[in-house]
Parts: C-alpha cells; structure tokens; sequence
C-alpha cells in the first residue's frame, strides 16, 4: 500500500531538495566567494594592474580557482628557479652527485713518493666545490671539499710534484657570464665554470677573474701549506688520455643543493646547474644547450607554450614565463614521485630562506611553500599552500611593471596567499 503524501510531508520533502540543490552548490559559491576576496585584495593593494597576472588551482578538487591575465609572458626573475630545479630533479634525480676529478702524470709516484710531471684538476659542474670555511658560512651543509684532495695525495705518500696543478674545465664552453645579462645584474653570479671553488668568490670578497685557475691555485696553495712542493705555477690544460685517476670528490645529493638554491635563491647553483644540463643532455655544456634542454623537459611534462628560457637563475630580463606555465609545471611536479624533494626545497613562509619575514602570525606561516622572484621590475612569488580545510592549492603570481612598487607588491603577495591559507574552497 502506498503512503500518501499529506500537506505536511511536502514541505519536509521540498526542504530536503532545497538542502540538496545547496549541498552541491556550495563548492561553487564559495568558489565564486574566493575570486571575489582574491580581486578585492589585490585592488586594496594597487596591485589589480594590467602588470600582474594570477592563477590559483585547487590540486585537492582538481578544479581553477581564480586566474587573471593567466596567459600573458611576464618576467619571472627568480620563478625561473622552478624551471631549472624541477629539469635537473628529472635529468638527475634527487640523489646525484656532481664530481671533481684529481688525475696525475702517467709516470705515477716514484719510490720517493715525486710525481715527475703534473696533476689535473677537471671538472664536472659541482657548484658547491669549497673550503670547509665556506660551506659553514654559505650553506651550513657538507660538500666537496678541495682539501681532500690534499689528504688523498698525502695519503697516497706524495712528496713533491715536480710540474704542477693543471686546471682542466673543458667540460663547459668558456663563457663566464649569460650573454644579454645586463650589468646591473652581474654583481649576483660569479663567473660560471665547470671547475670552480667557493662559487667564484676571492679571498677578497669579489669575485674571482678566472675561477679554474683560481681553484688550481688554492689546492696548489694548500698542498705547499702541507709539505707537499710543487715545482709550477697552477695552468690552464685538458688531462691527457695517458694520465691516471686517483680520487674523484663529490658533492652533496641534488636534493640538498636543490635546497640551498631555492630558499636563498641562489644565483650561482641555478646557472652552473643548467650549464650541467646542457653538458649532460644537451648537445654541450652551454647555457643555451642547458636551456634546450629545460624546454625539452616542460614539454614533456605537457607544457607547449608559455615559456622562453634563456638562464637558469632568472636573472636574465630576456625570460619570459606565463602564471598558467608556473601553475602547470606546480602541478605536474606534484605528480611525480620525487615531489616531496622538489616541495621541500622551496622557502616556508615566516620560517626560512626568502620568506623568512614575510606572512608572520598568519595562516600562510609555516604552511606555504613558495618561490620569490624579484627584480626591478619584476616581484613574483609561486608555489603550494594549504586551505583551512585540507585542500592543497598551487598558486602563480607574476607583477611586472617600469617601475614596480615592490614593497606594496609583495604585501599583495603576502595577502593573497594569506587568503587563500584561510579559505575553504
């Protein structure tokens, strides 16, 4: 027998339809809710330009949360960084370690522990190759040192090498510098090389004028200092094929320097980084070569457009990235199985690196994990945040203008990613 609907179960029925109809609507109004706060707050900022482009997608619900000017090129200073990190964590993964190589003349070690002829220096990309000192001061981290050479060679019994210490940095071209930098930017890299010590910094302070003869000179320094002679002033030269391998050095995993990149944003790893990219999968060890092959990689990770790439470091004013590029290639990091590596290199708001003081007592500090980007006329932060309720968002926020208020750009920053650490999407 049927029940009968009586004039006071319609309303009961009617009610529960309408809770249904809100049930799935509400993702959506809170949606549109959170595009409204996202414009606002930039607006509030002066920050709602024709300059400044916007993305936010939720990876949680896998829908757009808001975007502005999405797919215009902007200047991504040192946004460029996820580029040049996400390539090298696909190229070598997390656990690679970049290697400098210590050969000696082919005559070998005489009775009388002489090396008749030279040792060789070559090498390989490492861009934390360095003193103990250096490494405490710079990174806090432990790396290649060049004094273990020193104790191989003792420990191997030398006493004197009659040539000298031969600098051999074939392995990338001989360009110090990216061509189309301007000058105001050369004072934040030294000189690139595939042998180099302390990132190219003298004892001075400056930069070193040629960074693999500059370490040629250290280890040459350093052997004497140990009771080692050397008969020559450290050179130029290429190992010869005769030469004999006695100890390779190497550096921290790529997961560490990856570390020590991002959150200071430092200049000098993303730029020998890419030159190693285009030495090892690319057709040399070329800046140009190194970005062939990060385009390579954003197009393999479903990127077509969007993007030209022309250093490792952003410095260049030449590169240009789309907030829909960063946002994908956000995406499809947190995808691959080496995500955690790539997440946790980037600076934690209010904690550490470039966020260290920025989005203090907020609902960000401690929970978004982004990359800055800033030059003078480009302030950028992209990167992940979590939602007050567990969603995982990926954001992109390019400001480009001439000139740009930086300071009131990255308070807009700072209270867009605030926002969206408080939402509920």
């Amino acid at each position: 027998m049927k029940a009968r609907r009586t004039p006071r179960t319609r309303p009961l029925v009617a009610l529960t339809g309408l809770a249904l109809v809100l049930l799935l609507l509400a993702p959506s109004v809170a949606a549109a809710g959170l595009k409204d706060r996202i414009a606002a707050t930039l607006a509030r900022h002066g920050m709602a330009g024709p300059g400044t482009s916007v993305a936010v997608h939720d990876l949680t619900a896998k829908r757009s949360v808001y975007h502005l000017r999405q797919s215009v090129l902007r200047l991504p200073a040192s946004n460029q960084k996820l580029v040049t990190a996400a390539a090298a964590l696909d190229a070598w993964s997390a656990d690679f370690r970049f290697s400098t190589q210590l050969f000696i003349a082919a005559a070998g070690i005489d009775d009388e522990g002489v090396i008749r002829g030279d040792v060789y220096l070559r090498g390989f990309g490492d861009p934390t190759l360095s003193t103990k000192s250096f490494q405490r001061r710079r990174w806090n981290m432990q790396t290649g040192d060049i004094q273990d050479f020193v104790r191989r060679l003792r420990g191997l019994g030398v006493t004197r090498i009659t040539g000298r210490v031969v600098a051999d940095e074939g392995y990338f071209d001989a360009a110090r510098r990216v061509a189309g930098w301007r000058p105001g930017v050369l004072a934040y890299c030294g000189p690139l090389s595939a042998l180099t010590l302390n990132e190219g910094c003298g004892a001075n302070g400056g930069y070193v004028a040629d960074p693999a003869l500059a370490a040629a000179g250290t280890l040459t320094r350093r052997l004497r200092a140990a009771g080692i002679r050397v008969g020559s002033a450290p050179a130029h030269g290429v190992v010869p094929a005769t030469a004999t391998l006695v100890y390779t050095e190497r550096s921290a995993t790529l997961r560490q320097v990856l570390v020590r990149m991002n959150r200071p944003s430092d200049n000098y790893i993303a730029e020998e980084l890419l030159k190693g990219l285009g030495a090892g999968f690319g057709a040399r060890g070329s800046t140009a070569a190194g970005a062939g092959v990060a385009q390579r990689f954003l197009r393999s990770s479903g990127i077509d457009a969007g993007f030209r790439i022309r250093d490792g470091s952003g410095l260049s004013y030449e590169n240009k990235l789309t907030a829909r590029t960063v946002l994908k290639l956000l995406g499809a990091c947190s995808r691959r199985p080496d995500f955690a590596v790539f997440r946790s290199s980037l600076a934690v708001a209010g904690v550490n690196g470039t966020l260290k003081h920025r989005m203090r007592g907020t609902a960000a500090a401690g929970n978004a994990r982004a990359k800055t980007g800033t030059l003078n006329a480009a302030s950028c932060l992209s990167g992940y945040v979590t939602t007050a309720n567990g969603h995982t968002l990926t954001f992109a926020i390019l400001m480009n203008g001439s000139p740009l208020p930086i300071a009131r750009a990255q308070a807009a920053q700072d209270a867009v990613v605030t926002l969206l650490a408080r939402s509920r999407p």
